[in-house]
């Protein structure tokens, strides 16, 4: 099974899933002495046989291939949608009911409690504490948006939250994993991952603080140092807003304006006239975007008068971000990834640990930054899930129906992509390059065309 000890609730657990009609037909191999192989390596062939069976249960229930639609499976699919721990046996809820560090803090605190986390989940908590007479009040402070009356408004409130799977307020016990895993979750995580990962112990996760969008959307810049930046404003339970969205192909660089999760929300990828205005500020003293589409944002930008104008530039370089990773993602789908990986991902930051010093949570300002250099398994591990993450990214657009995009792509000179993939089969990364922006150029001038 693994080089791990498993814990015997576990082993019936994993019978259980293996034996349960909704897997059926889903890939498991058993080894000589019975034992079914619940991990299989990344890539390999029967995690291509995992990984297509998953593809056709999202089509059963007409879920979109597309980011976290395995999550959502792999949820529905779920006949207990509870999950054993492999080491301490635990059995708990894959679902997002348990309230965060965040939530329980604030529970604790206001109700003179002393949970542990993972202990109950947010409906047995309010059912324990549901007849102290400051219950409703106190909620109503942590639920500020919301408007409740009663205990089963209260109820509904927390529900839609659980539903949305509302990081904010809430956490699973186990965060769904790529077809390694055979039931899609995480063996250990929450309970127990800080034993079994040494590279995870409490510490670490404590301020481990990631956007994934910098992987699913190839942006450039110094994404560990903005992550760790990023992990600063989480400690004082402040959002860290992205004047430049990430999702638009801005960088994503170490600058932050506090905002609240609500309002950071509600903006999305979504530019205002004096977000514009910073940036086009804050290019004379760095750089603000991805090579992706610099053209885009110079012929554009100094259009922008108003809200309404930046509102329609964000909507171009909305498409054109999705164009630019279909793009990619013809070149994934020929097998030239090594080539993607070493033009235009950064996974050499990972090698890089950075402190904050003197932040100030009021305004997302800092001092300085003290910066040194690390190599142990846990930078190498982070290095192989970043590169995952992204190529994954490119396969979901490669089997995405570009609806709305799909006359760019259509029209796109098949000349130059035969000669992108003569260089790469000879090794010509840099000519290679050059080629790849060209033809992202001319997809730059037919969005110009539609201001």
């Amino acid at each position: 099974m693994s080089e791990r000890k498993w814990h015997p609730n576990f082993i019936k657990y994993v019978n259980f899933i293996i034996n349960h009609t909704n897997y059926k037909w889903l890939f498991v191999e058993t080894k000589e002495d019975w034992i079914p192989k619940w991990v299989v390596t990344w890539k390999s062939e029967n995690w291509l046989k995992r990984r297509a069976w998953w593809d056709k249960k999202c089509n059963e229930y007409w879920i979109k291939i597309e980011a976290w639609c395995y999550a959502k499976i792999a949820l529905i699919n779920h006949p207990t949608q509870k999950h054993t721990c492999q080491i301490c046996w635990k059995e708990l809820s894959i679902k997002y009911v348990y309230p965060n560090k965040r939530t329980l803090t604030f529970i604790n605190k206001n109700f003179n409690l002393n949970l542990e986390p993972f202990t109950l989940d947010i409906f047995e908590i309010i059912n324990t504490i549901k007849n102290n007479s400051i219950f409703l009040s106190k909620f109503q402070t942590l639920f500020k948006k919301d408007k409740f009356n009663s205990y089963d408004e209260l109820l509904n409130v927390v529900n839609k939250y659980v539903i949305n799977w509302d990081k904010w307020y809430f956490s699973p016990w186990a965060m769904s994993n790529s077809p390694d895993r055979f039931d899609w979750y995480h063996s250990d995580w929450a309970c127990c991952r800080h034993e079994s990962d040494k590279w995870r112990h409490k510490d670490n996760l404590q301020r481990y603080t990631q956007d994934r969008r910098v992987y699913e959307n190839w942006v450039e810049w110094d994404w560990k140092k903005a992550d760790r930046l990023m992990a600063m404003f989480g400690k004082n339970w402040v959002s860290a807003d992205h004047i430049w969205p990430i999702s638009l192909w801005f960088c994503h660089r170490p600058k932050f304006t506090p905002m609240s999760k609500e309002n950071n929300s509600s903006k999305w990828n979504r530019m205002s006239y004096s977000d514009v205005k910073i940036l086009i500020e804050d290019e004379k003293k760095e750089k603000i975007m991805s090579w992706y589409w610099k053209y885009l944002w110079d012929n554009l930008k100094n259009k922008v008068v108003d809200d309404k104008g930046a509102k329609k530039l964000s909507d171009l370089l909305s498409k054109n971000t999705q164009i630019s990773l279909n793009i990619l993602s013809i070149i994934h789908k020929e097998w030239y990834s090594d080539f993607l990986i070493k033009t235009y991902l950064y996974p050499d930051y990972s090698f890089f640990d950075h402190k904050i010093i003197w932040f100030n949570h009021e305004d997302g300002t800092y001092e300085s930054v003290e910066s040194k250099e690390v190599n142990r398994q846990e930078q190498h591990n982070n290095v192989q899930r970043y590169i995952r993450i992204a190529l994954e990214t490119l396969e979901i657009y490669s089997e995405k129906e570009n609806r709305k995009n799909i006359k760019y792509i259509q029209n796109i000179d098949h000349w130059i992509l035969k000669n992108i993939f003569l260089l790469l089969d000879n090794k010509d990364y840099k000519n290679a390059d050059l080629k790849v922006k060209e033809l992202v150029e001319y997809i730059w001038r037919e969005l110009i065309k539609e201001w």
